[in-house]
């Protein structure tokens, strides 16, 4: 019977988790499309509390304020860089930005919402402007990092998650610099929203931004700071050292900065 079970479960894309001889828990994989007014957008059936999925299913733009931010900035015929982008709604609002002379280059870490981003760009018909990258933003290339298993009973969306630093065990994933893509295009813009990782990312892009000069809005969220060691003075000194300044602050914790 459990056998037969099992098949079945299988058989509809389901997600075993076993522990000992007992199926203790399960997870669909199946996705759904949603034509929205933002685009068209396969979401996981299982993320029905995941904040920016709800947003894309009911039309709306998640941080939308960030957005409309980046917006101001971006020129058609440019790149754009957003890092940790999820599902894809902004990556996909961006390539609208830079019409179809320009990229947008999404780079996402976990490797299921990267399958599903790389079904978003196609359902939107961006494969020519949306170029993805599966692997960690770092400071360094080739480092190997761990991504966690979600615990959906602490955080309920996948965009809470991002590399943890700290861990020993977990999925591989190998790291990337924006620097090692020698990206000759100009680049508008920059976004970052890695979960604590955003300072090894503009460290890993410094030849980059120094080149480029292009606005940038990174997040900051304290409640890493004990975890992986972070302090906002490590961001403000940075910051100084490629002579930016601080410009706003979107929602609380994204920081927009600009050459001085």
């Amino acid at each position: 019977m459990k056998k037969f079970l099992i098949s079945i479960i299988r058989k509809f894309g389901f997600d075993i988790v076993r522990y000992g001889n007992f199926v203790k828990s399960v997870r669909t994989k199946k996705l759904s499309l949603y034509k929205t007014k933002t685009g068209d957008y396969f979401l996981p059936t299982d993320a029905v509390n995941d904040e920016i999925a709800y947003a894309i299913k009911n039309d709306t733009v998640f941080d939308k304020e960030v957005v409309d931010c980046a917006a101001k900035y971006i020129k058609p015929g440019t790149v754009v860089l957003d890092l940790g982008c999820n599902f894809g709604q902004m990556s996909i609002l961006f390539s609208g930005l830079v019409k179809n002379t320009g990229k947008v280059h999404a780079f996402e870490a976990d490797s299921w919402v990267y399958k599903i981003l790389l079904k978003n760009i196609k359902a939107n018909k961006k494969e020519e402007v949306v170029i993805p990258h599966f692997g960690a933003v770092h400071n360094t290339v080739n480092k190997i990092l761990r991504f966690p298993i979600q615990n959906f009973k602490k955080y309920q969306s996948y965009g809470s998650y991002g590399i943890d630093y700290t861990a020993k065990h977990g999925r591989r994933v190998k790291s990337l610099t924006i620097d090692s893509l020698k990206i000759k295009e100009e680049i508008s813009f920059m976004k970052i929203d890695i979960e604590g990782g955003d300072l090894k990312a503009m460290q890993g892009a410094r030849k980059t931004i120094l080149k480029n000069k292009m606005p940038i809005i990174f997040e900051y969220q304290y409640t890493y700071e004990d975890k992986y060691k972070m302090c906002f003075q490590d961001y403000v000194d940075f910051v100084g050292s490629i002579n930016y300044r601080f410009v706003k602050v979107i929602n609380g914790c994204n920081y927009l900065i600009l050459p001085k």
